[in-house]
């Protein structure tokens, strides 16, 4: 059965510290094609306790070089090639990740690609065709991605502040996956996107379902399932708050 294992649903330092909820990315097992996505703290631990060393993992993607997107990526790189025993597997990462040695110059050569985000390019996973998005405006080098399957179109907005321009990345998503930190954005200089952001993309995008996730404190305090559950009878379509641990069966 082809699913998105949610390891993390925050990214905030204070509600990781508390233990409240995980940090983590996702892990995506469609049309015989396993990846890990923004493998950030703790991921590697919550795979290996939920999956064990039985998986083969077919590739890598970071969004952006933040902790809580990239903190895992090396450990994941020698787990996916064998500790560099067996040349496979694709990486895709931001440029920030080489140039900065977020990725070990020691391991480039571990996998069977390394391949560098460039927006609006298509790149191949085993069985998955993956595109990224235009920059987002996070401060640092970020992208978002879509994801096409053999049934649907994913897409997943990653860590920015909302404009309008993003849009045209997520055109003709079936679902969206989507960072929301916040209820309402009450910062003058965020880089997340908030509820009416969320609201944009349904509006413009019409998916038939969206998952909320990557919560910060504004956001938690106004109860997220609470808030998808608003945005499903407004929109009449399904709105899911992601919970740690979670599986989305697609």
């Amino acid at each position: 059965m082809d699913y998105i294992h949610f390891f993390g649903t925050t990214g905030n330092k204070d509600i990781i510290f508390k233990n409240i909820r995980s940090a983590g990315g996702l892990y995506i097992n469609i049309d015989d094609t396993r990846v890990v996505f923004d493998p950030g703290i703790n991921t590697f631990y919550k795979y290996i306790h939920t999956y064990g060393n039985k998986e083969v993992i077919d590739g890598i993607i970071v969004s952006h070089v933040h902790i809580d997107h990239a903190n895992d990526l090396n450990i994941f790189i020698e787990l996916m090639t064998n500790g560099g025993r067996e040349k496979r597997g694709n990486v895709i990462v931001p440029k920030q990740a080489i140039a900065n040695q977020i990725l070990q110059p020691y391991l480039e050569n571990f996998p069977k690609k390394i391949e560098m985000i460039e927006e609006n390019t298509t790149y191949q996973i085993k069985n998955l065709e993956i595109t990224a998005s235009i920059p987002h405006d996070h401060g640092v080098e970020c992208y978002g991605f879509t994801i096409k399957t053999s049934k649907n179109k994913i897409g997943i907005v990653t860590d920015t502040k909302y404009f309008p321009e993003l849009l045209k990345s997520y055109k003709n998503c079936d679902i969206l996956i989507m960072n929301v930190a916040y209820h309402i954005n009450n910062k003058e200089k965020a880089k997340h996107l908030d509820i009416p952001a969320v609201e944009e993309f349904i509006k413009t995008i019409q998916p038939t379902k969206v998952i909320l996730t990557h919560f910060n404190k504004n956001i938690l305090s106004e109860n997220p399932p609470e808030i998808a559950q608003d945005l499903t009878k407004k929109y009449g379509i399904e709105v899911i708050a992601a919970e740690d641990d979670m599986d989305l069966h697609l």
